[in-house]
């Protein structure tokens, strides 16, 4: 259905015999020959081949885990840039409806996506060659990517399509599989993923049974909220999931949680905590982002560029900044990195608030608190040389006469929502948890990888799920496990007692969850989706979201995105209809 790349290369098929056949006087200019004689019979038979095919299936991840709009926009922690900006991704106006290109975008690259899978396991029947193991762990791999999108698209979209096979020909005749028939699916490609995958590999960057085991646990959770879901049954499943990975010795939380993010830290991004990441390399040949297996990306609501723009290297180190070249001494500063026009999510001021900024090394490893002058010279009639402080973000505010006595400026936390540099934006600590020493100031360019999977995050699906199933003491204990870790390391000075065992809590709740979840996974995770499945989208972006507050067009309908009009409409052998309320 959503493999417009095969309708539209079948219907070019088509056209091509057509006149092919219908017109000889000018046959010998369209016929075309395949002077290699490479065909899929021939090539995908082959070990080569088919570990070519099975490769193939990575780089479309490149997309789906950037787009940041979808998934934080419109939430409790993050907002849009200008306070004016109309965004429906945020604001959930009008405009948020079956036209808008994210949704489509978004639907067309994860069904490609699926088709790539679903062709990998059709060859896998088929090549020759292969020893079991190498051949069971790619059939892993392709079920388990398959069981992702389809999590991703259920989650969206509801009632989707289910397409299991490879696509050869034209169809124009998909229903809409019932969501929780998804889900059955998505628990079946996973299991079978996890008995197939192995625990570890040398090529570093594929998916593995931790892979497995992390979305199968977050997937039972998910689904113990729902309507057709097991309830308690879900819950203790997808606790059991996330302990057993916890326990596996396969991985271990890093003592730093700076050191995941630092770049000068030596191979930070390979280490005991990443369960996978989509994979970058310095090697620019090597980072194409690829839209339906091209390497130009569609237009994107919001953005400057064309559609067909090609795009190479990661956009991660763009996000969450606010533009500092109006600044001057900092400018065009490739340290602080460009923001991304197109992907305009900024943290809000409650996002900031929710750090306990003297115990939590958290808060000063993700953002800058202080921003420091790129070249010598003038602002605001005063003189800055390289390295002196232009602007500062105390931790608590400071009075009119202590900003009166400093050079340079200070903003309060109750001043992120406004700007002295540019009208209708914010200032705010930038985002320094991405930052990417390889990138210059330009889109895109980036060579650091973007983690989907860590540990950190499996101790807080193991205290949600034990939360929910009733376990308060289990809930307790991998909750608290990942605050010390969280903790500034030594004792505080006024009470003598470590940062580690002050962050430790008595009680939980599904906030206490959340506001964790933003603390820890800060610009990883998705963040519409944890506010979705725990029932908290719409209270908590009501609350926190000031943009969407004022707007206060927010409503139940919205838990489910729009079907893109384009799929609809090429739906015609049957019936395709819209999600309510769109």
């Amino acid at each position: 259905m959503t493999a417009i790349k095969y309708l539209k290369n079948s219907v070019l098929f088509f056209l091509f015999a057509i006149i092919a056949t219908g017109n000889t006087g000018c046959k010998k200019y369209i016929e075309e020959t395949n002077l290699g004689a490479a065909t899929d019979q021939l090539y995908y038979v082959t070990k080569q081949g088919f570990e070519d095919l099975a490769r193939s299936n990575y780089p479309n991840l490149r997309y789906v885990v950037s787009m940041s709009s979808l998934y934080n926009l419109g939430t409790d922690v993050y907002t849009s840039y200008a306070t004016t900006d109309v965004n429906p991704l945020n604001i959930y106006n009008v405009s948020l409806n079956s036209s808008l290109i994210d949704v489509d975008n978004y639907w067309k690259q994860l069904y490609y996506t699926i088709g790539g899978a679903n062709t990998t396991l059709y060859w896998a029947t088929q090549v020759q060659g292969m020893d079991a193991a190498t051949l069971n762990a790619r059939v892993g791999e392709a079920k388990a990517l398959r069981a992702y999108c389809y999590y991703l698209l259920a989650e969206t979209f509801g009632d989707v399509p289910l397409v299991l096979d490879r696509t050869v020909s034209v169809n124009v005749s998909f229903t809409r599989t019932p969501e929780k028939d998804i889900y059955t699916q998505i628990i079946k490609d996973l299991m079978e993923a996890t008995t197939a995958l192995p625990a570890t590999t040398t090529d570093f960057g594929r998916i593995t049974k931790g892979f497995a085991q992390q979305l199968l646990s977050k997937v039972y959770l998910t689904r113990g909220y729902k309507s057709y879901g097991a309830g308690a049954t879900d819950f203790t499943q997808a606790a059991s999931l996330a302990e057993s990975l916890i326990t596996s010795g396969t991985y271990s939380l890093r003592p730093q949680f700076s050191t995941l993010f630092d770049p000068t830290v030596a191979n930070f991004q390979v280490n005991s905590e990443v369960i996978f990441s989509v994979q970058y390399s310095t090697n620019v040949a090597t980072n194409p982002v690829y839209f339906m297996g091209k390497t130009g990306v569609p237009a994107v609501a919001g953005g400057s560029a064309a559609s067909g723009t090609a795009v190479v290297g990661n956009v991660l180190q763009q996000y969450f900044l606010w533009d500092v070249q109006n600044v001057p001494t900092i400018g065009r500063a490739a340290f602080y990195n460009k923001p991304n026009a197109a992907h305009t999510a900024v943290p809000d001021p409650y996002f900031f608030s929710l750090f306990d900024k003297a115990r939590d090394s958290r808060y000063q490893a993700s953002v800058w608190t202080g921003l420091l002058a790129q070249t010598a010279g003038t602002l605001n009639g005063k003189t800055f040389a390289v390295g002196d402080t232009v602007i500062y973000y105390p931790d608590v505010a400071f009075t009119a006469a202590q900003k009166a006595n400093r050079k340079y400026y200070v903003i309060n936390p109750d001043e992120y929502r406004t700007s002295p540099f540019t009208g209708n934006t914010r200032s705010f600590p930038l985002f320094k948890k991405f930052r990417d020493p390889n990138a210059a100031f330009a889109d895109n360019g980036g060579t650091r990888d973007t983690y989907v999977f860590r540990l950190g995050e499996t101790y807080l699906l193991a205290a949600e799920a034990f939360l929910q199933a009733g376990n308060l003491p289990k809930a307790l204990q991998y909750f608290n496990l990942l605050r010390a870790r969280a903790a500034r390391p030594g004792n505080n000075p006024s009470t003598g007692t470590s940062y580690a065992s002050e962050l430790q809590v008595s009680s939980l709740t599904l906030d206490n969850i959340l506001d964790e979840r933003a603390r820890e996974l800060a610009g990883e995770e998705f963040r519409w989706f944890e506010l979705k499945r725990t029932g908290k989208l719409i209270s908590r972006t009501l609350a926190y979201n000031e943009e969407a507050r004022a707007a206060n067009t927010l409503q139940s309908f919205h838990l489910l995105r729009p079907i893109p009009q384009s799929q609809i409409d090429l739906n015609r052998g049957a019936a395709f209809p819209q999600n309510p309320g769109y």
